[in-house]
């Protein structure tokens, strides 16, 4: 079976942040790496916060594509910041990722409609911790789904 050679394509960017920013301080932590993981790091982080936006930009993305993009790039989010958060030894809390939200496909939050028919007294109790100072039910749901 032949090999098709891939085309690499290439993304030029300087970043010159003022010292003392935090821009300047993550260019300081990328500058410490590795070069080829410095890359491997700048492209996972690009492909999260921007694929969406260059299938929209495509012209040619249907809604299918746009929503497949969208979430391609909120599951690499999702677990790069659950990562994240083990790897820096915080609570595992802030390793949950966050909950699909379903739109029902019309563009209205339905998690959002049924929060509002919910009395106080239901949110009060859905939201309180389990142990003092420790996690809240609704943060030990999202733990088990």
């Amino acid at each position: 079976m032949p090999k098709t050679k891939r085309v690499r394509k290439s993304l030029s960017l300087r970043l010159q942040p003022y010292e003392g920013t935090p821009l300047a301080e993550v260019a300081d932590y990328l500058n410490s790496l590795d070069k080829e993981e410095a890359t491997r790091r700048i492209g996972e982080i690009l492909v999260m916060a921007f694929l969406p936006y260059a299938s929209k930009g495509n012209g040619q993305c249907n809604t299918d594509k746009l929503r497949s993009a969208f979430l391609i790039a909120r599951d690499m989010a999702d677990k790069h910041f659950g990562i994240m958060a083990l790897a820096l030894g915080l609570d595992a809390v802030y390793a949950v990722a966050t909950p699909i939200v379903s739109t029902g496909g019309n563009g209205v939050d339905i998690n959002s409609q049924v929060n509002k028919e919910e009395s106080p007294h239901e949110v009060e109790v859905q939201n309180s911790s389990l142990i003092e100072g420790k996690a809240t039910a609704t943060e030990i749901g999202k733990l088990f789904g």
